[in-house]
């Protein structure tokens, strides 16, 4: 599930920015005390407690930070399983964790760059044919439509799960109306091109797409001749030992994964979890994405040519926010003039407030799950006073 600029990420970044410039003059004035580590695992365990007693669409709330320097994991878990229910989250719970998958899928593909197999100057024609590329594209099937381009936003496809739509309802309001409708990747290609138009010419402007992350899994089945979910266990979680992380692909109560909330709908309990795929499919584990993101960033997945490729940043996806491909980055400083000494960190973000990131300056790692689209406004608001917290750490 992506964030698609100029809706939701806009009023999240602006609603969190705004709320650190009423709140931050205060909080900032009590940053003089250092805590011990009891201190900072007591107020990172209140700060989660309170977040699921406030809001109603969040019925737990996991987070985890990986330093690079101590080379210690300290995670934290707050609620229940879901609404209503008497079973209480664990640290290693499992999620979907949204869009922070198309990190994964941008990692699989830098691979590919390394041996040899593919360019991101390629077409994506090279792979898939005109009925499944033919009325997604203002050039219908150009060849500037690249795989880069596909990775980087740039296609001009429309955005099937956020986009507007010409005719008919919008994704979410099919799958809270219809929680048990089940997407196949053709069905969600298809949402697009019936129903929505292309954003602009291909390489001309950036909008997120998951219907271009749905292209580029489809083009990986093609070059790997397998699964999509085999390609991920066998390039990624294998190698990298994520026992708990896989492409989900059993719904509903065999999905076995914490709540997911849109609207009062908890979308984990039907096949409405299929609406992802390749644009973030991907259920894990705090532990296990702060495994991903330490071998993404320190090249251990990739080059450190093509990770510097991946994480160019050359698109602007708001003020002090920019895009890669399958990377977003976030400079602090320019979210707020009262956060000016707090590092930038990149990786990936979903839209049900998860996000898996990186402080190179830090060198830590933040992992985080709310599991509600309604809270992805106030999930980098919560990252800025978890990161307050944590600064705050007595050596």
């Amino acid at each position: 599930m992506g964030m698609r600029k100029g809706t939701r990420t806009t009023l999240w970044i602006a609603a969190g920015t705004v709320a650190v410039l009423v709140a931050g003059v205060g909080t900032l004035a009590v940053l003089n005390r250092p805590l011990s580590r009891a201190e900072v695992d007591e107020a990172i365990q209140r700060r989660l407690q309170d977040v699921v007693a406030e809001h109603e669409s969040v019925s737990s709330a996991l987070f985890a930070t990986y330093s690079g320097r101590t080379g210690r994991l300290h995670r934290y878990a707050a609620g229940t399983v879901s609404a209503g229910s008497d079973e209480p989250v664990h640290v290693d719970s499992r999620f979907h964790s949204a869009s922070v998958g198309k990190t994964m899928l941008a990692a699989v593909y830098g691979q590919l760059v390394d041996e040899g197999r593919v360019t991101f100057d390629d077409p994506v024609s090279r792979w898939l044919d005109a009925p499944v590329l033919d009325g997604l594209f203002v050039a219908g099937r150009s060849p500037d439509v690249t795989l880069g381009r596909l990775l980087s936003h740039t296609s001009g496809a429309a955005d099937y799960f956020e986009g507007p739509v010409v005719s008919g309802s919008p994704m979410i309001e099919l799958i809270t109306s219809t929680p048990d409708r089940l997407f196949t990747p053709a069905d969600l290609l298809a949402f697009s091109r019936d129903h929505q138009k292309p954003t602009a010419a291909p390489g001309t402007a950036f909008a997120c797409s998951d219907t271009g992350y749905v292209l580029l899994g489809l083009a990986l089945e093609a070059i790997e001749g397998r699964s999509y979910a085999d390609i991920l266990e066998r390039r990624v979680f294998e190698p990298l030992g994520m026992h708990d992380s896989d492409l989900l692909t059993e719904y509903g109560a065999d999905a076995d994964i914490l709540a997911v909330t849109a609207r009062g709908v908890d979308l984990s309990t039907g096949n409405a979890m299929s609406v992802d795929w390749a644009g973030g499919g991907v259920v894990t584990t705090t532990a296990d994405l702060v495994t991903f993101m330490r071998a993404f960033t320190s090249a251990g997945l990739v080059s450190s040519d093509t990770l510097a490729r991946l994480t160019a940043f050359e698109h602007e996806f708001e003020p002090g926010i920019r895009y890669g491909m399958g990377v977003m980055r976030f400079r602090f400083s320019e979210l707020s003039p009262l956060l000016f000494t707090m590092s930038d960190a990149y990786g990936g973000v979903g839209a049900t407030g998860t996000y898996a990131l990186y402080d190179p300056a830090g060198d830590t790692f933040f992992v985080a799950n709310y599991g509600s689209l309604e809270f992805g406004e106030k999930a980098i608001e919560e990252l800025v006073d978890l990161r307050l917290i944590i600064d705050r750490l007595a050596d």
